[in-house]
């Protein structure tokens, strides 16, 4: 008969002791457990991170211990999450009892972004599109954002030929894959056909700042190209082309023909 007391006997001491080892394990400090899983060298850390060194060097640091280096040395924070070593577990911090930083908030603006990550210089933005709109990443980045969308649709309409030269610089399309080549803006300027009468324009005050301005801007262009078109070449003319078709002439007499026919209370029609 065989007998089984020995195999037993060490069935009995795991049952009773490795529970043991978990509660051990469980006990011990969870960041000292991200070190160890991740398999960093201490040595090392301390070396990178001297703040976070002199807490490691005791065994009896804490999570609290941990959470005021990461208020206090957020570069450091931002050094040890991301290396790779790290950022590869995709820890969920808080379940650990360890409180990142709030992230800020970021302008997310796809335009802006485009622009950003271009590398462009200040000084070849200001050579080729210097009326590019920059936001004011000063403001509540939300609203900014709503507003930013109205400023960037108002210089493509307002500066078409700036806007062709931000499509064609080479340091932006070699970020957009959809690229061919150079991309001609199909449209005369916008400016054209707004609404004038023999009066200068007034900007209107509706609420909405950037709307007046732009509704304002494309009649007092409308009207220096008819009225005063010297002084519009001088303020303007490098920042419009027209197509091959547009008779600028005909465009100001037939302009200037309504606006008398309105005047003497002619009916007409424009097309």
């Amino acid at each position: 008969m065989v007998k089984f007391y020995p195999l037993l006997h060490s069935f009995v001491f795991w049952l009773l002791f490795f529970p043991m080892v978990l509660l051990a394990q469980n006990n011990r400090n969870p960041f000292q457990q991200v070190i160890d899983f991740a398999n960093l060298n201490t040595a090392q850390l301390k070396t990178e991170f001297p703040a976070l060194g002199k807490i490691i060097s005791r065994n009896d640091y804490t999570i609290d211990d941990i959470n005021r280096w990461i208020a206090t040395s957020t570069k450091e924070w931002a050094g040890f999450t991301q290396k790779p070593e790290v950022s590869k577990l995709n820890i969920a911090w808080a379940t650990l009892g360890i409180q990142p930083p709030a992230e800020k908030p970021q302008f997310t603006h796809s335009f802006y972004l485009w622009y950003k990550s271009s590398g462009i210089t200040e000084e070849k933005r200001k050579q080729l599109f210097p009326h590019f709109p920059l936001p004011n990443l000063n403001n509540d980045l939300e609203k900014e954002e709503q507003v930013y969308e109205s400023k960037v649709a108002t210089w493509q309409r307002l500066y078409p030929e700036e806007y062709e030269r931000f499509l064609n610089t080479p340091e932006l399309t070699a970020l957009n894959p959809y690229y061919t080549g150079y991309y001609k803006l199909p449209y005369i300027p916008r400016f054209i056909g707004a609404e004038i009468g023999f009066e200068k324009p007034q900007k209107q005050n509706t609420g909405y700042e950037v709307m007046d301005e732009y509704n304002y801007q494309l009649k007092w262009r409308n009207w220096l190209f008819v009225f005063e078109p010297e002084k519009f070449n001088k303020q303007y003319g490098k920042d419009y082309k027209f197509p091959d078709t547009f008779d600028a002439k005909a465009y100001r007499e037939g302009t200037i023909k309504i606006l008398t026919d309105k005047k003497n209370g002619v009916s007409t029609n424009q097309h």
